[in-house]
């Protein structure tokens, strides 16, 4: 059950698999992301009713289903506006591309759950990835690595949500594989993690905080540690299938489709980087696609 938790001033956030921020101004509720599902978007509304606060926005940081899943739901009974980046829009309206993207194709039925594909909410309002967000009083923070164009979300009580940005380290010790769009852009955003100045930061998969350094660190340190492991493991041509067998054999992590997409995912692009680097080439050998340093 989600239980609202006051941060700080009109700042509030439910603590749950994915944190989802709020922020409440004359009685009109802005919420930052929405939940995994309509289950989490009805207990949102409940608790919003028991404050008489009426939902006026929700700002989806980025479009994966445990971010926008409570969309629908909320959009269909308060009519709120709903605001994302542009790239993210095309995510939220049709979900279907998040499946389909992971795998590559067509998803096939077992892959279009409510894991990788939330039910589609409409975006009535564009916001850039930084700066003013519209007539909130909030800022947008663009945070690239994760997803295409995400975004963090700070409010004026000196509180920031850090979308997907970072991850915590129970989860890390436990999966050691996070997933990933785009290596270089998570790196740079790391390094500006460092710079930022907040009284209070709250990470979608990681507790909040006051000092992100430790978090930060724990977070580059595995993502080197892949790096170091592909690179090790590619000295001689490799497909990118005996790749992704060869990690999750050396985590033990436990192959199923939906992991197999996302993780997978993750693993090519962590090789696009690594050849991007010149650190690793592409070759074809009796018609199949390797990787080798």
């Amino acid at each position: 059950m989600l239980e609202l938790k006051k941060i700080k001033g009109n700042t509030y956030y439910f603590p749950s698999p994915a944190n989802i921020g709020l922020y409440v101004s004359n009685n009109d509720a802005i919420l930052i992301d929405s939940g995994n599902d309509s289950d989490a978007g009805r207990q949102i509304l409940k608790i919003l009713n028991e404050n008489s606060w009426s939902l006026k926005m929700i700002i989806n940081t980025h479009s994966n289903a445990d971010h926008c899943g409570g969309n629908e739901f909320l959009q269909k009974k308060t009519g709120c506006k709903i605001a994302s980046t542009q790239l993210e829009k095309a995510f939220i309206e049709n979900p279907i591309l998040e499946p389909s993207f992971l795998y590559g194709g067509f998803a096939t039925q077992e892959l279009r759950n409510k894991f990788l594909m939330a039910k589609p909410s409409v975006v009535t309002d564009f916001i850039s990835n930084s700066g003013n967000i519209l007539d909130t009083g909030l800022n947008a923070i663009s945070l690239p690595g994760h997803f295409f164009d995400m975004i963090g979300v700070s409010t004026p009580d000196g509180v920031v949500f850090l979308a997907d940005s970072l991850f915590s380290s129970r989860i890390i010790t436990k999966y050691h594989l996070f997933y990933l769009y785009d290596i270089s852009s998570q790196l740079e955003t790391l390094q500006k993690l460092s710079t930022l100045n907040y009284e209070y930061y709250v990470p979608s998969h990681s507790e909040l905080c006051t000092d992100l350094s430790e978090l930060i660190e724990i977070n580059r340190t595995k993502i080197n540690e892949i790096i170091e492991t592909l690179v090790d493991f590619c000295t001689e041509p490799k497909t990118i299938d005996s790749i992704i067998s060869y990690v999750f054999s050396k985590y033990n992590l436990t192959l199923n489709s939906s992991q197999y997409v996302l993780i997978g995912n993750a693993i090519r692009s962590y090789l696009s980087y690594l050849v991007d680097s010149k650190v690793l080439k592409t070759v074809i050998e009796n018609n199949e696609f390797k990787f080798v340093k």
